[in-house]
C-alpha cells in the first residue's frame, strides 16, 4: 500500500518551523498541498521534543502549543500568552494552598474543642473510603435513648 501511495504522492512538502518554546520544543507545520490526483492534503502540525522519548513527562508541552498542534486553534501561541496563563496558574495554586492551610487549622481547632473525632490510622479491616475514628470510652451506664433494648448500646462491666 505504501508503494501505491508513493506513486500518487507529490514531492514531499517542507516542514516550516513555526516556533520554539522555553523548554526547547520545536513546532512545525507542513502546509496543505495537492497530490498527483488533485486531492487536497490537509495541513499537518508536529512537535519535536527537546528530550528523548524516555525522559518525557506530562506537561512538557505547554497547553497552548498542544492545542495548536491538535488543530484546536488556528494561530500559534505567543510567549506573552503562555506567560500570562502560567502566572494565573501560580496564583490559583497559591490560593488553593492558602485555603487548604486554613481548612487544616479549622479542623485542628474542631479536634481540640472536641466537636469532631480525630481520624485514627489503623490496620483494621474495613472499607477503603471509610475513615476509622478514635474509640469513645465505654462506661457502665446505658447510652441508649430508645424505648426498646438495643444490643450494641450498653455492655455490662467486666467485674
Amino acid at each position: 500500500m505504501n508503494f501505491v501511495r508513493a506513486l500518487f504522492r507529490s514531492s514531499k512538502p517542507a516542514k516550516i518551523l513555526v516556533g520554539v518554546d522555553k523548554m526547547g520544543n520545536k513546532y512545525y507545520e507542513i502546509p496543505s498541498t495537492t497530490n498527483a490526483l488533485g486531492e487536497e492534503m490537509k495541513a499537518r502540525r508536529s512537535v519535536e521534543s527537546s528530550v528523548s522519548h524516555f525522559e518525557y513527562e506530562a506537561g512538557m508541552v505547554p497547553i497552548e502549543w498542544e492545542a495548536w498542534v491538535r488543530g484546536k486553534r488556528k494561530e500559534p501561541p505567543t510567549e506573552e500568552e503562555i506567560a500570562m496563563r502560567e502566572k494565573k496558574t501560580r496564583i490559583i495554586k497559591a490560593r488553593a494552598a492558602e485555603v487548604e492551610r486554613k481548612d487544616k487549622e479549622r479542623q485542628e481547632l474542631e479536634y481540640h474543642e472536641g466537636l469532631v473525632a480525630k481520624p485514627v490510622q489503623t490496620t483494621t479491616k474495613g472499607h477503603a473510603s471509610s475513615p476509622t475514628y478514635e474509640k469513645v470510652d465505654s462506661t457502665d451506664e446505658a447510652i441508649s435513648t430508645g424505648k426498646e433494648f438495643q444490643p450494641a448500646a450498653w455492655k455490662p462491666s467486666k467485674s
